[in-house]
Parts: C-alpha cells; sequence; structure tokens
C-alpha cells in the first residue's frame, strides 16, 4: 500500500512540475506535494525495514522450532514413549525418551555359557522356540558372534544355572513372521547346531 502511495504522490508532483506557467499553480502546492512524496518514501522505507525485521523473526522462531523438534535418524517403529506432551525431554541412557527400532527384521542375541563356547562357530545352523510353548519354532540367520565374553546377567531361574560364569554372546536374525506373535525384548530359546564336545 505505501509503494503505491508513493507512486500516486511521485505522479501528482511531476504532473506539477511539468506545468510551465507558475501562475496557474501556487509554490505552497509544490512544496506540500513534495512534503507528501519525502513522507510516502520515509514510510516505504520504514515498510521496508519492518519486512526485514518480521522475515529475520520468522527465521529464528523456525530456527527455533528446528531445535525443539525430536527427529529419529533412521526410519523404524516406535517401540517405546517414555515421555508425555508438556513434559521435560531428560538425556538420560537408563530412561530413554524414545526407543525406536525396527521391528519387521528382528535380531536375537544368544549367551552361551563360557564352557560351552568352544563348540560354536561362525554360520552354524539355529532355531528359535518361544518360552512355553516348544511347539513354536522359527529358523535363524547368523549374523556375529560377539567377541568379548561378558559376566552372565540373564537369569533363567533354574536351581541348576550357575549365576558366577560368563557367557559368549551370539547374534542372529529373523524375518518377523506374520502368523507368530514375536515382540521385541521378548526371550526365546535357542538352539544350535553345534559339534560335540572336544574330548
Amino acid at each position: 500500500m505505501s509503494q503505491a502511495q508513493l507512486a500516486k504522490l511521485e505522479t501528482q508532483l511531476k504532473r506539477l512540475n511539468s506545468v510551465n506557467d507558475p501562475r496557474a499553480i501556487s509554490q505552497d502546492d509544490i512544496e506540500n506535494r513534495e512534503q507528501d512524496v519525502a513522507i510516502a518514501q520515509a514510510q516505504v522505507t520504514t515498510a521496508k525495514a519492518q519486512l526485514i525485521s518480521a522475515e529475520a523473526a520468522l527465521k529464528r522462531i523456525g530456527l527455533l522450532i528446528d531445535r525443539l523438534t525430536v527427529r529419529a535418524p533412521r526410519d523404524g517403529t516406535i517401540i517405546q514413549l517414555n515421555i508425555r506432551a508438556g513434559e521435560y525431554g531428560a538425556v538420560s541412557p537408563r530412561n530413554p525418551v524414545i526407543v525406536l527400532g525396527e521391528t519387521n527384521k528382528l535380531q536375537v542375541r544368544a549367551d552361551i555359557d563360557e564352557q560351552n563356547a568352544v563348540r560354536i562357530r561362525e554360520g552354524q545352523q539355529a532355531y528359535g522356540y518361544l518360552k512355553g510353548d516348544p511347539s513354536i519354532t522359527f529358523p535363524l540367520e547368523f549374523v556375529r558372534i560377539e567377541p568379548f565374553v561378558i559376566p552372565k546377567v540373564s537369569l533363567t531361574g533354574s536351581s541348576t544355572e550357575r549365576v558366577d560364569t560368563r557367557v559368549l554372546q551370539v547374534i542372529y536374525s529373523l524375518t518377523r513372521p506374520a502368523d507368530l506373535p514375536l515382540y521385541v525384548g521378548q526371550q526365546v530359546d535357542v538352539f544350535i547346531e553345534a559339534p560335540n564336545r572336544i574330548k
């Protein structure tokens, strides 16, 4: 609007200045029109400055929204959500705000007692069984052996189970079956086709 008004006033001033007869227009009219043009130019300059300021504020707000928006590093499924709207999201590895994962391709981490670790080789065929229902079985695909033997932390509760032993962890994967109730974090029993114990 300010630019249109300025253009209109400049056109009127140009017409007044183009009149050759000084008696036709008073000097006061010309000075008034010049002042109107100067005021309109100042208003246009102010409006441009306000526009630049508003664009900078918009960019600042956009950056703030971007900083406060949590984005996943990759595609996946939210497995667990530990925060609600309005809560403060603390950074703690023990209590993550969101647990994100790929649920179509599952992995099984099998703990092998150290006394049986010598029987484990790369690529050995393995099968998984649902805990409490050994009739449900599914093949596992070898991924890798974790080369570091760690203290045993996952206990079954069996009275003959040793708790002072260490375990070798072997990672297997499987594509999530459509007809089996398999969930992330669920415990399964694993059978590995391994050679007999070395005598």
